[in-house]
């Protein structure tokens, strides 16, 4: 995250006023005329100012404009050079560039950003976030072990009546609550209060409390998982045991709370109600039935409380066991070099759904205490009350808890194969992204669609399965009490026995508990299994085997690296026949990768480096070099310790510095990517850009080092990325620096620029590792390692080797003698060219710098992208107030009530009204039975004997037996047929509701799918893959799991409430006044504070997403971050990140216990008002309906409550149902794929004639043209080089040749059909592409060359042995099916480029665009391939991309490109021929270059 004190200056005009010294000695910016001449002190960068009365400057608005000088020979630094062969002739020591930068900033002139005020920060959002950031250091606490009672007092002061709350507002309330704010949740008011008025801001809510923070938990489950693993070893080490002790003392006073409240929840109905309604029905005074009154609302109040005090405890032990978890296994990917088996899909997945389990693991899980509890307590009861025939009825629930057991495993089971298919699926998400592009280019998007959609089947048909079980689980829960009931009474009767209405009603009022501790049972089952499984994953996160340390220490100070017969292997995938073969379905569309990779867990060692003697001395710069595979990236990866030692020593002395050969770019500005957390030095900054050739770069930057770089580095082009790399570790001042193969994205000039200004220069004293295929730099190097299949070939100086005559020799006299003839044709063109350049040194104009390909071209275009799903006129407006610089927009948090709209789309994806009409009938139907088996059984109890007569003896009397009803046996069969009809119609309710939600859910991913991949490129620049990963992982997980949960229980709860209040209105018709106004009450409570809820759902749901981003950047940057030892920097961000995260989903929570207690204490008002109208009615309502009515009233305080809150739950978690909507309905889609009318011909394009006609595009409405009245022919079978300097347009002819972006204005006509007509699969498919950054997809070599099937074994391996590769693929255990693991690691970078050219080969396209395609191929090999290129696709028409110009003399024409216009375009000699065209310029410089080596 960028520092606060590092913000860019707004580059606002403003008159000039005189230029001001910034002297180091002086505090303020005083006006002095040091400098008047403006041609001797070229302007650098002018910024804003603001004097105050005390002379110091406030940076705030641009009122006064200061120009900021720097003498002449420091404008290098940030000024276009001058002419490219006087500046590489001038005799410029590297250390001139130190020595003008110390002499400018030590006078007082800075340049570029000359401040750190905060006031410069991109925006204020941004300024607020990283002050909030801030203060979490303040408030952090470091844990400490203890092992008395003083560990507690925290905890302990919760028990203090009331504490003053906390001096900083933005502290949690919760620290300094007291007893009464603890159990009410009243320290949360104002701030519900506040979101119903204002609405809640990330400003409003409070940082972590100190105790739930991430790190202050990490580290106490660290210490307690260290323990356990020296105590019990790995293989025998229990995390599980290791997290009950960590919950131990909170679970066990959560649990003795909730016991506590169960008896409270015991006594009420069993003694208090039972007595009251016999008093009923009894003579005994009033007083007597208002004793009864009074205990049976007083135990039900002290139960609400004490109800609320356990979600207390236990919400806040879930929250620091998830913390803790999820920041264990982030520290433990911080020790890892890579993910081994796993990839980056599971560990978001584990990260994203995970975490909820193991939260839900700890608050739900203790609860199902409550079942046997109440279960035995019930028992006891009921033995005591109806005697043994009661027992038939506990029968029931005897048996419920083995098949509530069943369900819970079966669940378990069920749970877990899910969970692999869904990681399955997010790691193809995670790889579709990350390759968007090329996938699009390719026109694979059907067969990655495929693959998705035969994932998400398989996913669909076990969360059918899993959602089908826990639907018979919660069904049955309500069930069980109600039947056991039936069953009871009948026996009861049936044996003869009377059955008292009292007796009858205070058992079905304990039947509303004996439910709730079934329910709980049910959701606690699902939460233990399912948190075990997800600890389970989580233990093999934490278990996975870190490569041991090997790097040791030289022997000798003046030795920087020796390596004494060391063999190194990396780990390798290889694949675990599985012990049982299931029968294989009928269409069976897996794809190799699922085939292959799903059994990928056994780790294989393969040795890559063979018995390696090498001693390089401090000080050295080592030239690597050797063929494609040869080992050269693996010995960079063994000198950073991130291979296994198999035998012999490797020892480094010192700090590293690594580039690698792919760079990693944070999602950060500029700056900070270079900064990497260090403090800013002026003079070691300025040095670092102008060593890289990046003063210019920053200058076209909007916001300079300030702007804000995108995921993968997606503004910049390959050479930035790859010099913003080496900035970055010249500024960290390592000791020994490897560099992996860092000048392959560069041309020519730049690449001397760089080796002579860093590698040469500033890193004179440095020990370098200097991988390279670009022999010409080899010279210079003190030695010259070549290696050859992982073994060391020759070592020695280039004149040792030279002389050898062996393949080093032979290499490099084949590499120069190629050079030197493309040299010959333009030699006496260059030498005019050098006279021409130097007349014109004054000219400003001239560019010198040319630079490999960005994605999206001009840098000022590529910030300038937004989310495609806003109107343009909306987006315009907004992008005026943007901060120049920023690419990210934050993501946007909606507002209000959930639209109905949303739930009009949900309904419409479940099958429409009619369906959901159905499925909720089947809720009524099934509330309906069990309502009317109470209320037979009161209309069986009120009609008593049926008056029948007795005689006992000589006396005849009016019996008072049920028993003796003449209609018993119409009255039992009744009552026992509505068994079947409850059970029936629960299965049959379970069964409708899981099918249409998961039909709902399976629609909406399919919907938001299908939209986010036609979305265009624009989307995927400016969109975090963190955030669309959001979508696809935990709020897919909500709709499919867990708002069908919640959503059953409340339709399920709405039900129950209405029969309640419908029999307490038919017994007691007096009570409807008061529950009109309780119905108010109820609605007013919900309305207001329901904002609350919602919002913090929202923020919670935002606050995912850079959880998600910093994950997925950790995982992609292991090897740089472990290489810098920056892993206490991303570990404290990451915990930062998830702090944010904890804390509004701990808030979420309490606020949805804060409206339960308020809720549970108004519907006890409807217990208190039935209880007392019994009372003043007694005599004129018969006692059965009167305890009928107290029984259902009793069971609404505590279903009131829930299903409110569930009604405010399920509106939280439809905010998820809004997100995947407003994605499905407001992304913008690319053209459609196939345009059925305007087909083209199967052997289009036949003679591959491209014309483009007064070409414009931009890439949004509101940004420049960056492709402008662009107008060329290329005709059949031509061979097309391009160049031009950065921002002159080259790849935006590919990308508008692709139609990644559509054309403003123009045309472009292929084989004279207009491109624009066709469907984007049609143009696409017929066009290839061989990008600069290889990409390989997660699956087997085959399918990455042929993902369609399209071409026989033997087409494949010609491909392969064209490109050189067959040798490679052929050593392979599996050949074609060798397993590719993600992002082709098991290839190297080399290779990659290889089979990508095989896949091109494949295609046999009639048009082929190439972007540097063999920038990571050795020299040797390039040759081959370019000869390859040229017999392969001598019928196709080439149009190159190129960095290094040799590459493009040997075309039929040359393009060259310029401020987004044709500059030139013929052949490349007649181009030479002219001294002052600009091809035969940059030809003068690269030439200026080679003779420079």
């Amino acid at each position: 995250m960028e520092s606060p004190d590092n913000g860019p200056s707004e580059s606002n005009e403003a008159p000039e006023s005189d230029p001001v010294d910034c002297s180091e000695e002086m505090s303020v910016f005083e006006e002095s005329p040091l400098i008047t001449n403006s041609e001797e002190m070229p302007v650098l960068e002018e910024l804003p100012l603001i004097k105050n009365s005390d002379q110091e400057p406030t940076l705030k608005s641009p009122v006064k404009t200061v120009r900021i000088k720097l003498p002449p020979t420091c404008l290098q630094t940030s000024q276009e050079m001058k002419s490219d062969q006087e500046s590489l002739d001038n005799d410029c020591d590297p250390g001139d560039i130190d020595q003008d930068i110390d002499d400018a900033l030590d006078e007082g002139y800075m340049g570029m950003e000359c401040t750190l005020e905060r006031g410069f920060s991109l925006n204020e959002s941004s300024i607020a976030r990283d002050m909030r950031m801030e203060r979490y250091s303040e408030v952090a606490i470091k844990y400490k072990k203890g092992s008395d009672m003083s560990r507690y007092r925290q905890a302990l002061k919760h028990l203090i009546p009331v504490r003053k709350p906390p001096k900083e507002k933005d502290e949690m309330p919760l620290d300094r609550t007291g007893i009464y704010g603890f159990i009410s949740y009243s320290w949360i008011t104002s701030l519900m209060w506040k979101a119903y008025k204002t609405g809640l801001k990330e400003d409003d809510v409070p940082i972590c409390s100190k105790y739930d923070m991430c790190a202050y938990n990490t580290d106490r489950l660290e210490m307690l998982w260290n323990e356990e693993i020296k105590k019990m070893g790995k293989d025998s080490a229990s995390f599980h045991r290791v997290v009950l002790r960590f919950i131990k003392t909170r679970l066990i006073v959560g649990i003795l709370i909730f016991i506590f409240t169960l008896t409270l929840g015991f006594i009420g109905p069993t003694i208090f109600m039972r007595y009251l309604i016999t008093w009923l029905s009894s003579e005994e005074p009033l007083t007597t039935g208002l004793i009864w009154t009074v205990g049976l609302v007083l135990s039900e109040f002290v139960r609400i409380l004490m109800f609320g005090l356990v979600w207390s405890v236990n919400y806040r032990t879930g929250i620091r066991l998830r913390a803790a978890c999820l920041g264990l296994m982030y520290k433990k990917l911080m020790r890892m070099s890579t993910l081994g088996s796993k990839s980056i899909g599971e560990v978001i997945n584990l990260f994203a759904n995970d975490a909820q389990r193991i939260y839900d693991y700890v608050v739900l899980g203790p609860l199902i205490i409550g079942g046997p509890f109440v279960a035995v307590g019930g028992v006891v009861y009921i033995l005591w009350l109806l005697g043994p025939w009661a027992l038939f009825g506990m029968l029931t629930f005897l048996l419920f808890y083995p098949f509530q057991y069943g369900i819970s495993r079966l669940t378990s089971y069920l749970r877990r194969r899910t969970v692999t298919v869904t990681d399955e699926r997010v790691c193809k998400m995670n790889e579709l992204l990350s390759c968007v592009k090329l996938i699009k280019m390719y026109a694979w998007e059907k067969s990655f669609a495929s693959s998705i959609a035969e994932i998400r089947s398989r996913e669909r048909s076990l969360l059918e399965k899993s959602a089908y079980v826990q639907s018979i689980s919660l069904a049955m829960a309500p069930t069980v009490p109600v039947l056991a009931a039936i069953i009871t009474f009948l026996a009861h009767i049936g044996a003869g026995y009377n059955l008292t209405a009292a007796q009858a009603m205070s058992y079905m009022g304990l039947v509303s508990h004996l439910q709730f501790a079934m329910d709980c049972t049910s959701y606690c089952s699902i939460a233990i299994r399912e948190g075990q499984v997800s600890l389970k994953r989580a233990k093999g996160i934490l278990l996975m085997e870190e490569i041991s340390p090997y790097i040791g220490k030289p022997r000798w100070k003046s030795t920087a690296i020796s390596m004494e017969g060391a063999t190194l292997a990396w780990d390798a995938v290889s694949l675990q026949k599985r012990k049982k073969k299931k029968k294989k379905s009928k269409k069976d569309d897996t794809s190799p990768a699922h085939k292959l990779l799903a059994n990928s867990s056994v780790q294989e060692h393969t040795d890559v480096l063979f018995n390696i003697d090498l001693k390089v001395k401090k000080g050295e710069l080592l030239g690597v070099c050797g063929g494609v595979g040869a080992g050269k990236s693996s010995l960079v990866s063994a000198l950073l310790g991130h291979m296994r030692l198999q035998s012999g020593s490797v020892s480094v002395q010192g700090s590293v510095a690594y580039v690698g050969q792919q760079p990693w770019i944070l999602n950060a500005t500029f700056r900070d990517n270079i900064l990497l957390d260090e403090p800013f030095d002026a003079k070691r900054y300025y040095r670092a850009i102008h060593a890289c050739n990046l003063s210019q770069d920053i200058g076209a930057l909007p916001a300079g080092d300030f702007t804000e770089i995108g995921e993968r580095g997606i503004n910049l082009s390959g050479g930035q990325k790859q010099r913003l790399s080496l900035a970055r570790a010249l500024y960290a001042n390592k000791d020994l620096y490897l560099l992996d193969d860092p000048l392959s994205a560069v041309d020519a000039h730049v690449g001397s620029h760089i080796f002579q200004w860093l590698i040469k220069g500033a890193l004179k004293d440095k020990t370098t590792i200097f991988v390279t295929h670009q022999l010409q730099y080899l010279p210079q190097c003190d030695r010259i390692l070549y290696l050859r299949e992982g073994q060391i070939a020759e070592l020695g100086t280039h004149l040792e080797l030279m002389k050898e005559t062996e393949e080093y020799a032979n290499l490099y006299r084949q590499h120069m003698e190629s050079m030197a003839e493309e040299d010959k044709k333009s030699h006496k063109s260059a030498e005019r060219d050098i006279t021409a350049v130097k007349e014109k040194d004054s000219e400003s104009t001239i560019r010198t710098r040319q630079d490999s390909i960005r994605s999206n071209d001009s840098l000022q275009n590529g910030v300038h992208h937004n989310s495609p799903e806003k109107n343009p006129e909306k987006e315009e407006k907004k992008d005026q107030s943007k901060v120049p610089g920023q690419l990210i927009a934050d993501e946007k948090m909606e507002k209000g009530d959930i639209p109905l709209a949303i739930y009009h789309i949900y309904i419409k994806a479940a099958g429409g009204y009619i369906v959901s009409t159905l499925v909720i009938l089947t809720f009524v139907l099934n509330v309906g039975s069990t309502a009317f088996s109470s209320w037979w059984l009161s209309l069986w109890l009120s009609e008593g004997s049926g008056n029948t007569s007795v005689t006992v003896g000589n006396e005849t009397y009016i019996s008072e037996n049920i028993a003796d009803n003449p209609k018993q046996h119409f009255y039992q069969t009744v009552y026992a047929c509505l068994i079947f009809a409850i059970l029936g119609t629960s299965l049959l309710r379970g069964f409708a509701f899981m099918k249409t939600t998961l039909l709902a859910s399976s629609r909406m991913h399919d919907q938001v799918f299908v939209k986010v991949f036609r979305s265009p490129m624009s989307f995927f620049d400016t969109t975090p893959i963190g955030r669309i990963i959001n979508i696809f992982s935990r709020d897919m997980d909500e709709i499919d799991v867990r708002l069908p949960m919640t959503l059953e229980t409340f339709v399920q709860n709405i039900w129950l409430i209405m029969s309640s209040l419908v029999f307490v209105c038919m017994v007691f018709p007096h009570f409807l006044p008061i529950l009109v106004v309780l119905a108010i009450m109820f609605a007013f409570i919900r309305k207001v504070f329901r904002v609350g809820i919602r919002d913090f759902k929202r923020m919670e749901n935002v606050s995912r997403s850079p959880v998600y981003s910093h994950v997925s950047t950790t995982v992609n940057g292991l090897a740089t971050i472990n290489a810098y030892g920056k892993q206490a920097m991303f570990t404290r961000k990451f915990m930062l990140l998830f702090d944010e995260n904890s804390c509004v989903f701990f808030l979420f929570n309490c606020a949805m216990r804060w409206l339960a207690i308020r809720l549970d204490i108004l519907a006890l008002l409807v217990t208190a008002c039935t209880a007392f109208l019994s009372l003043l009615l007694r005599g004129y309502v018969d006692a059965a309906f009167a305890g009928l009515a107290l029984a259902y009233a009793a069971q609404l305080s505590g279903i009131f409550q829930f299903t409110v809150r569930l009604s405010t739950e399920t509106e939280a978690r439809f905010t998820s149902v809004q997100r995947i909507s407003n994605y499905a309905k407001g992304l913008v889609s690319e053209a459609p794929s196939i345009i059925e009318s305007k087909q083209p011909d199967k052997a289009w394009p036949k003679y591959g004639r491209i014309s483009f006609r007064k070409v414009q595009m931009k890439y949004r409405p509101e940004t420049p043209l960056v492709l402008n009245d662009v107008t060329f022919d290329i005709d059949s079978m031509e061979n097309i080089g391009v160049v031009g300097r950065t921002g002159s347009g080259k790849s935006s002819l590919g990308v508008v040749l692709f139609r990644l972006v559509e054309l403003t204005g123009g045309s472009i006509r292929i084989d004279s059909i207009n491109i624009s007509t066709l469907g984007l699969e049609d143009l696409r498919s017929r066009l290839s592409i061989i990008p600069q950054d290889p990409v390989l997809f997660i699956g087997t070599v085959r399918y990455n060359l042929d993902p369609f099937d399209n071409h026989s074994d033997e087409k494949i391996w010609s491909a392969l042995e064209q490109t050189h590769m067959k040798e490679r693929i052929s050593n392979l255990d599996l050949k074609l099916n060798a397993p590719v693991i993600e992002n082709g690691e098991n290839f190297s970078v080399g290779e990659r480029q290889l089979l990508c050219m095989a896949r091109a080969l494949l295609r046999n396209s009639k048009i082929l665009f190439l972007d540097e395609a063999t920038a990571a191929i050795d020299t040797e090999t390039d040759v081959k391939i370019q000869k390859t290129l040229k017999e392969a696709f001598k019928s196709c028409t080439m149009i190159t991309i190129a960095h290094r110009l040799n590459t493009v003399m040997s075309c039929s024409r040359v393009l060259v490109m310029d401020s987004g216009r044709v500059a030139e375009f013929d052949t490349p000699k007649v181009l030479l021929s002219n001294p002052s065209s600009l091809f035969s310029k940059m030809v003068a410089a690269a030439d200026s270059s080679w003779e420079k080596q």
